[in-house]
């Protein structure tokens, strides 16, 4: 295949690719177009894929033809010339001045969004502060207060009034104007004051009672409670105290920590936390000591991103959060109006957190490139291994889909390389103390 290309550099990081096929591949894809509708196409008088060209020509024109080899050669075209030039697109291309005609060339242009420049300086030693990570005695009498929680008992407590913690065995049941309001009746349910379990008014109207206590509790029918007509209006909830319960809490003793763990006493559980949290403690110090490499190396970066990559890359991102309401329940009109946020609030969050995701992979790319960094065959088995553990699928089904999908597999290439980079600031960084506080 003989393809052509010619780069021009203009302003802001965009090239311009003067694509030209010659005519000879230019009339292999014009009767591979007609070989398609040949078979796609019924002509009075021929077996469908046997109706010959000039029948064909003279019944759709060549108009159609042109399309068909557009749409499905110049993607092709366009890739071999990325190839040719050398460059690294970040966005789709604008294809422009396409010309095609049968016994001539195919000629385009595009114009390619590509990766700036990086002026980086010194990024071996850099300064950063080392996160503490000691595990106080606090935090672990914490950590079995919350597994002592875990194992908590409800117990009744007659005559007691409700506090904020108490638990209360209630039944109720809702009306509007006399009208029973749909999903506003429970029997048995238990309720811990202080929660929010329900609405407001349940909390505050429950707290000081006892049981046997019945409440006429007014609440406001919010939108998302509401059958049809009741959203706004005011409902009348009958409630019935039944029970009131505390959480018991199991002592801290050799027999809780048979109860809640393997250990045969609480001194050996006490020390197993202890280990655990120091585990984790080391592990978000390692991230947080990657995480300021990183803010070191990009705060202050003058670099020009490409509009159009920003863009697409916000609109990916806000398409994975309206996804992620739907599988709530919520529209992104409902989560803006319960969170007080703004249209313009998400899409300035959004668009800062793609800025600096770009900015730390050019960052890292530019180190990977001057290190001369590499990935290997075992550094991608490893990486695979780590993927199939995270996501559930085997490591030979996953290095299938990889093989199957280079663009899936290229993807882990380039991550796995961004974690070398980082993995080399790491080593060369300078840890300072902890500052004080």
């Amino acid at each position: 295949m003989s393809i052509s290309t010619e780069i021009e550099e203009k302003e802001n990081n965009q090239v311009l690719l003067r694509v030209e096929v010659d005519a000879e591949q230019v009339k292999q894809d014009i009767d591979r177009a007609f070989r398609r509708f040949a078979r796609e196409v019924f002509v009075p008088g021929f077996r469908k894929g046997k109706a010959p060209r000039r029948v064909l020509q003279a019944r759709l024109g060549m108009e159609p033809v042109y399309e068909q080899v557009m749409e499905t050669r110049l993607p092709e075209y366009y890739r071999l010339a990325v190839e040719q030039a050398g460059i690294e697109p970040v966005a789709e291309p604008d294809i422009e001045d396409v010309e095609l005609e049968e016994g001539k060339p195919l000629v385009f242009v595009a114009k390619v969004d590509v990766k700036p420049p990086i002026e980086l300086g010194d990024y071996r030693g850099i300064e950063v502060e080392e996160p503490d990570r000691t595990v106080s005695e606090e935090e672990v009498q914490e950590e079995l207060d919350r597994l002592r929680e875990r194992f908590a008992r409800l117990e009744s407590v007659p005559g007691k009034k409700l506090e904020k913690g108490d638990f209360a065995l209630i039944d109720f049941s809702g009306t509007v104007n006399g009208v029973p309001l749909e999903g506003g009746s429970a029997d048995d349910m238990m309720f811990e004051l202080g929660k929010g379990m329900l609405w407001p008014e349940f909390d505050e109207e429950l707290e000081g009672k006892r049981v046997g206590d019945i409440l006429d509790v007014k609440v406001k029918v919010p939108e998302e409670a509401a059958g049809e007509g009741q959203a706004g209006l005011i409902a009348s909830f009958k409630v019935i105290v039944k029970d009131v319960k505390v959480k018991k809490l199991p002592e801290a003793d050799d027999d809780f920590a048979r109860e809640a763990s393997p250990f045969d006493t609480i001194e050996e559980l006490r020390e197993d936390v202890r280990k655990r949290l120091g585990q984790a403690k080391q592990e978000r110090a390692e991230e947080l000591i990657r995480a300021r490499i990183m803010r070191a190396l990009v705060e202050g970066l003058d670099v020009d991103l490409s509009e159009k990559m920003v863009r697409a890359m916000v609109e990916r991102r806000r398409h994975r959060l309206e996804e992620s309401l739907r599988g709530v329940g919520l529209n992104m009109e409902r989560y803006l109006d319960l969170s007080g946020r703004s249209e313009e609030s998400i899409e300035e969050e959004l668009t800062g957190e793609v800025v600096e995701r770009v900015k730390s992979e050019l960052v890292l790319e530019e180190v990977a490139r001057r290190e001369g960094l590499e990935v290997s065959e075992e550094d991608m088995d490893a990486a695979l291994k780590e993927q199939a553990a995270y996501s559930g699928i085997s490591e030979e089904r996953l290095r299938a889909l990889l093989e199957e999908d280079e663009d899936a597999r290229e993807g882990m290439k380039h991550s796995v390389l961004l974690r070398k980079a980082l993995d080399f600031l790491r080593e060369h960084a300078v840890l300072k103390p902890p500052s004080a506080g």
